[in-house]
């Protein structure tokens, strides 16, 4: 199944009609026509529509040829668990994270 076709089965599947996705994510209803029908599908608006549906994004963008499956095997390991930790646990890793590469001279 195409990416388009998923997300038209996944507005349908929560009864909401192509005005009513327009209305909470500001992607005009035509746009929206054009996305399911898999005349275009931008990455920006790909995620607005996963974040309404409830799906998630790295499975949408895989099926929209955003990412494969090694990009995501890549980062997998580092990011295994993080939906555990709370936004201040998070910020400190990434500060670490930076910090890091800054020592290594490739982080300004």
């Amino acid at each position: 199944m195409d990416v388009g076709s998923k997300l038209k089965d996944l507005r349908e599947d929560l009864k909401l009609s192509l005005k009513d996705v327009s209305i909470k994510t500001g992607i005009s209803d035509s746009r929206l026509c054009r996305i399911e029908k898999g005349q275009e599908c931008p990455a920006l608006d790909l995620g607005k529509l996963a974040d309404l549906y409830g799906e998630d994004k790295i499975s949408l963008f895989i099926d929209a040829g955003y990412l494969t499956a090694a990009d995501v095997a890549n980062y997998e390991q580092i990011f295994k668990h993080a939906s555990l930790l709370n936004d201040e646990e998070k910020s400190v890793i990434q500060k670490v994270v930076d910090l890091l590469n800054m020592k290594k001279g490739e982080f300004q």
